[in-house]
């Protein structure tokens, strides 16, 4: 992007177009007939059982013993993986490079977290077959470095395990680096965030049609409350339990209000226009603060330094230029980012079996377009009790209104996944979602109530 001068409406012009407007690769499978694209970003976290009592133990991602990036890159490689690397901010220590991401042939790509979690990052798939393929080429990596080396990768929201704190930011790219530092000046669960938290963002066209996409973003954002509850994975942290079923959730709803939660407020005296979402997302990229300036190299700016604070103050001589205001966005974490696609970000990283649940719902209620409109008619009604069943949601289906919402929303999916063309989805995937909502949601569970007793802590 050009070193244009930001200001209100130049803001406003790149959230319409950048983040509002679906890429082409979306309008092109849209405009083919296709559903719609699918894609996830799975999270996992390394460990080992100890040989003496069964317990686990973290495993860092560097280091001269029982680390997992050699042993990785060289399973990588028999699968056609290839690393790209970055430096840490002191690019003249020597041997410093450290591994940005792996890629594969298949367009799937391994990322990694500053607490040593793998990310599982696909491509967009045109139906759930394919993204099952390409989640299958990279379980039999995983599973190959496991045979060859006893790291096994735990999926819970959160590593349960004390020890990786012990670690630290094993990352030294200087955007993890000046995040730890942003985080760590506000409170304590930036750390717990950043080292421990495991997700899965599920990544879906915005449609392509404008009410479309009106309606998909109203309708993931009342969502969120119900599906952190529906797929809560994370009752534990630093060995113990917690009374918390998504604490997870918890920590990322306690972390920064300016840069996380739900941005979209609904106007129950009418309707949401295209306006109307535009300027929501605008006002919450100038609101949230900046974190650092790339010319100004390691240092944190207060947190009184927003983007709307800097379009009107040169900092330091700087006034802010579209290629700022990338670097911007792509530090905010609200549960729904708008990407030129929807990334859902509201998942615990959910067992290995179960994982392609919350895909099955979101794809039933939204992808229908009859379902979607069921979707909104259901949540509009309670849009002002978002904000308050969202910090419920943290303990799973315990509250009665989350719950029998729920079940709602599960009845509509499964009948929304009926309806879509067999060649997105097969009849096993059906058959999968009503034995998930028979084993948990049905019983008033999450995957919280069944995970916490198999894991055993050292």
């Amino acid at each position: 992007m050009t070193a244009h001068k930001l200001d209100l409406n130049t803001v406003r012009n790149y959230v319409e177009k950048h983040l509002f407007e679906p890429g082409e690769s979306s309008q092109a499978s849209m405009s083919s007939g296709h559903v719609g694209h699918v894609g996830i970003e799975l999270e996992v976290f390394p460990f080992i059982h100890k040989l003496d009592d069964n317990t686990r133990i973290s495993i860092p991602l560097y280091g001269k013993k029982r680390a997992l990036m050699e042993t990785l890159l060289k399973v990588c490689k028999e699968f056609g993986g290839v690393p790209g690397y970055h430096n840490p901010i002191d690019s003249k220590v020597e041997n410093s490079a450290q591994v940005d991401k792996i890629k594969f042939p298949d367009g799937t790509c391994f990322l990694f977290e500053p607490g040593g979690q793998l990310e599982i990052s696909t491509k967009p798939c045109k139906s759930l077959t394919a993204l099952k393929a390409n989640l299958t080429s990279s379980r039999k990596i995983l599973k190959k470095v496991t045979q060859g080396s006893g790291i096994e990768f735990g999926q819970h929201g959160l590593n349960p395990l004390a020890d990786v704190l012990d670690f630290g930011n094993q990352l030294k790219k200087p955007r993890y680096q000046l995040l730890q530092s942003y985080l760590e000046g506000i409170g304590t669960y930036g750390k717990k965030m950043m080292l421990q938290t495991c997700s899965m963002h599920i990544n879906l066209d915005l449609g392509q049609h404008e009410a479309r996409r009106i309606q998909r973003i109203r309708a993931v954002n009342l969502l969120t409350p119900f599906v952190t509850a529906l797929f809560a994975n994370s009752p534990a942290v630093d060995a113990k339990g917690v009374f918390h079923k998504a604490y997870r959730s918890l920590i990322w709803q306690n972390l920064d209000p300016d840069r996380t939660g739900i941005w979209l407020k609904e106007k129950p005296a009418r309707g949401l226009s295209k306006e109307d979402l535009i300027d929501a997302y605008t006002d919450f990229v100038i609101r949230a603060p900046l974190i650092y300036i790339p010319e100004l190299n390691t240092r944190v700016l207060p947190r009184t330094y927003t983007m709307g604070y800097w379009m009107n103050n040169a900092i330091e001589d700087i006034s802010p230029t579209l290629s700022h205001l990338e670097n911007h966005v792509s530090l905010l974490f609200p549960e729904v980012r708008l990407k030129g696609y929807l990334e859902l970000r509201s998942i615990d990283a959910p067992p290995p079996e179960w994982e392609l649940i919350p895909v099955l719902f979101y794809a039933g209620l939204l992808y229908s377009d009859h379902h979607l409109e069921k979707t909104l008619a259901l949540l509009a009604p309670i849009a002002s009790d978002t904000a308050k069943l969202f910090k419920k949601a943290t303990f799973g289906l315990e509250s009665d209104q989350i719950f029998n919402t729920a079940i709602k929303l599960m009845y509509l999916a499964d009948d929304g996944l009926a309806t879509l063309p067999e060649n997105f989805r097969t009849k096993d995937d059906l058959h999968h979602f009503k034995t998930f909502f028979e084993r948990f949601t049905g019983v008033r569970k999450c995957f919280a109530d069944e995970t916490f007793d198999k894991f055993r802590f050292s």
